[in-house]
């Protein structure tokens, strides 16, 4: 078995792939982020609301069989389909509030990946110091990016799709930098 040394060891890696794909497919949602913002949010929201009507659905089929099995406790995941499916139907009957509670799921998000990614940037460094630092810079952005979206739900619903495409882009960029880094 390999210790944790030899795993970082330059030799070790190779290009990544995954990294690259990761990077091109963020990329192409940047894009389209960029060319038509309100359409891809507004079709974002009414994604996650058939998702969360789908997912309370589920929820409710299970139920009574979850019920014979843990008795009361069931019934908190009764509340939670219900809710489920109440949250989906109020966001696609008021598409501006998913918007706005989008964006802080995704400010969440944004600030959780760029805080992770800067605690693990550390192993470019052995390929390359000039990537290395460019990775921190990204995951830097990054955080500037999920700050700003929590600080003003409102502001940040309205330019959301512009924020969230510079996002992508900053995460498409830095994918492709590690899959190169990594062949280093």
């Amino acid at each position: 078995m390999y210790g944790v040394k030899h795993m970082f060891r330059k030799n070790d890696w190779e290009f990544d792939w995954s990294e690259l794909m990761t990077g091109v497919i963020f990329l192409v949602v940047a894009y389209f982020l960029f060319k038509k913002p309100g359409v891809a949010l507004s079709g974002f929201v009414m994604v996650i609301a058939l998702a969360a009507i789908i997912r309370g659905i589920a929820k409710l089929s299970a139920y009574r069989h979850l019920r014979e099995d843990t008795g009361i406790r069931a019934t908190l995941m009764l509340i939670n389909a219900i809710l489920d499916i109440i949250l989906g139907f109020l966001f696609i009957f008021n598409v501006p509030v998913g918007i706005i509670s989008i964006s802080y799921v995704f400010a969440a998000w944004f600030l959780v990946d760029a805080i992770v990614g800067l605690l693990n940037v550390g192993h470019l460094k052995q390929f390359n110091l000039f990537l290395y630092v460019v990775s921190i810079i990204l995951d830097i952005l990054g955080i500037v990016v999920g700050l700003l979206l929590l600080m003003n739900p409102v502001v940040t619903a309205v330019t959301l799709a512009t924020l969230v495409g510079f996002y992508f882009a900053i995460l498409g960029v830095n994918a492709i930098v590690i899959a190169f880094a990594r062949r280093m």
